[in-house]
Parts: C-alpha cells; structure tokens; sequence
C-alpha cells in the first residue's frame, strides 16, 4: 500500500484544507512543538497546531504529530515528551505516530551533533520511551546522514523511522519501510506547491490507522491487546537459531549481501553470523534455548526466571553491550 500525504507546521498558516482533501492528501504530520534554540531546553506549541489539528479531524484526514528535540541526553528527551503530552496530545486522537524530529538548528549552537551519537540516542530513547509508557504510537524522523552517523541504530531499530530523502525513487534501504519524505522545495516526485503553498511532502507504506485504533494507541480506546506501540507493524522476528539455519541454506546470499539484508529485516549480523559458525563448527550447543522480551523485562528478571546470573547472560548475547538496555521482540539466549 501507497499513502500520499503531508507534513505541516506554522510556515503553511493558511493553507486550504478543502483544496488538501481534493488533491488526494490522505494523511499530515503536524509540528506540535519544539525545543528552542536559544537554550535547548525552553518549550513551545507550533501556533498553528491546533488549527491544523481541528481542520484535519473535520475533513477526514488523518493526522499524526512531530517534536523537533534539542535533547542530548535521556532526562531532556523524557522532558519533551512529557512536554507534548500535556499541551499537545493529551484529549486527542491521532492516526498516524507521534514522532521526534531530530536534525540540528542552522544556527552555530548544535546542541545534538556537539553532543555525539550516544548523546543523540539517549534523548531519543528517553522520548520514546516515555510517549511509550503513556500509550503512544512513536517513531523516529532523519534524513539519511543523520541516521546513519549520528544515531545509534542498534538502540532505536525496534522504532518506524520517517526517511527525509529528497530523490525520485524510494531509497532501497530499510530506513523508507514506513514513510518516505521524497520532497519539500526541491520535489522529483510531484510538483512541491499543493493549494498555492510549498509543501513537505511523504509516502506512507504502512495502514498506520488501522494499527493504532485496533490496538487501542494515541488516544483511541483501549482493547484487550498487550502489544507495546512500536511491535504491531514489525514482523515477527525469528529466533537466532531459526535465523542461522536460513543463512545456512542461502536464503541471505553472501557476505556482504548477506550482512546488508539481515540487517535490512533488523537482525544482528555478528550475532547470526557467530550462530551460524557455531552450527558448521560443530559446537552448537543442542540445549541453545532464547527468551522473546517483553515489555517490563529487564536482564535481571529474565536471569531470576531461567535461575542463572546477568553476567552469563551477557556472556551468552554478546550482542547486548549495555546490560541495562534491552528491548520489547529481541531475542535473548538464556541457555
């Protein structure tokens, strides 16, 4: 499925919302909010978010929301989120997820890229979170630099991402699964003006709507459902073994096309690659047993549950370099 839709902030005061509908606009992203440059930490509401908001609902678009962050560490991006929770999202409902935009002011202050890509990743995660906890829908927006150098991958991969890629054809990478952003002022898709006005332009792949109603997300009633927000659009992951035995029979080609395309589906290469050594090595262990995590665990609580210790589950994963960050569908040996 092909979504056409918008994203929109204060700069498209005034647009015509009837001239949107008409012109096949199904869905916007509206600028809830931001972080201000001045001191990275001062909040505000876009001033035209809740007109925007009000328009969308009235005309039958759907509508999801976006925070442009200044946070650099996880205590700043909990702040934020709980920022747009109170003055923003609270007594609505959105379609489509609550996102953090995460670029740099053009100004000289910085204040994520002078802070580093674990800085960056701790104010995401921090963000998302906390929307989390609070029955949100989350993703993560980027252009394809920002994603790629300055943003921890293997901390957010559980998180849909919105792909700023200005291009004619959607990026083959995995980072336009969810939305692609093709176009803004420089637009190779579509004419960039749409009701007389320049507008930011996106692709969505996923039926976000029908997601986050049927499970209860963003404000929509809650049902019986104990999925965590980011799992209902992933597919089901395979455990390690099951994984090792697909590489082995070719199913993922060879290296590098075998790294590029377990990565691609949100595998760990090292990970599955150490598996499958072990397999053709002959030192597979026949008790190899994995845990799927879930929302509330933690490495402690998985250790207390298999009667072992943190420390040989770190030794068994070696993939989980911080032992205080796991998260919800990963695969966790336990034997």
């Amino acid at each position: 499925m092909q979504k056409f839709g918008i994203d929109l902030s204060h700069h498209n005061a005034g647009i015509n919302f009837n001239i949107l509908k008409d012109t096949g606009v199904e869905f916007a992203i509206l600028r809830a909010g931001y972080t201000g440059y001045g001191n990275g930490v001062s909040k505000a509401k876009d001033n035209q978010f809740e007109n925007f908001y009000n328009q969308c609902k009235e005309k039958g678009i759907g509508v999801g929301a976006y925070w442009f962050t200044c946070a650099n560490s996880y205590e700043k991006g909990v702040s934020e989120a709980n920022w747009i929770y109170e003055n923003c999202l609270k007594g609505k409902q959105f379609d489509y997820p609550i996102y953090i935009d995460v670029e740099d002011d053009t100004g000289e202050r910085r204040w994520l890229r002078n802070a580093g890509k674990e800085a960056i990743t701790d104010g995401i995660c921090g963000f998302c979170e906390r929307l989390e906890e609070l029955g949100y829908y989350v993703g993560i927006y980027a252009n394809q630099d920002w994603f790629n150098n300055w943003i921890n991958q293997e901390r957010v991969k559980r998180y849909d991402k919105w792909l700023a890629y200005w291009t004619k054809n959607k990026p083959s990478n995995y980072l336009a699964n969810t939305m692609w952003q093709f176009g803004g002022e420089t637009n190779y898709v579509r004419s960039p003006y749409i009701a007389g006005q320049c507008v930011d332009q996106d692709y969505c792949y996923y039926d976000y709507p029908e997601i986050i109603k049927k499970l209860g997300f963003n404000g929509y009633p809650k049902n019986t459902t104990t999925q965590t927000p980011s799992s209902p659009s992933k597919p089901v992951k395979k455990s390690i073994d099951e994984i090792a035995r697909d590489v082995i029979n070719g199913k993922y080609g060879n290296y590098p096309e075998r790294k590029t395309n377990l990565e691609a589906e949100g595998y760990n290469y090292s990970e599955v690659q150490g598996r499958v050594n072990e397999i053709l090595n002959g030192t597979s262990s026949p008790t190899a047993q994995y845990y799927t995590v879930v929302a509330g665990d933690n490495l402690t609580r998985i250790a207390n549950r298999y009667n072992t210790t943190v420390n040989n589950l770190l030794k068994l994963n070696p993939n989980i370099k911080n032992k205080n960050l796991i998260y919800v569908d990963q695969k966790v040996r336990v034997k």
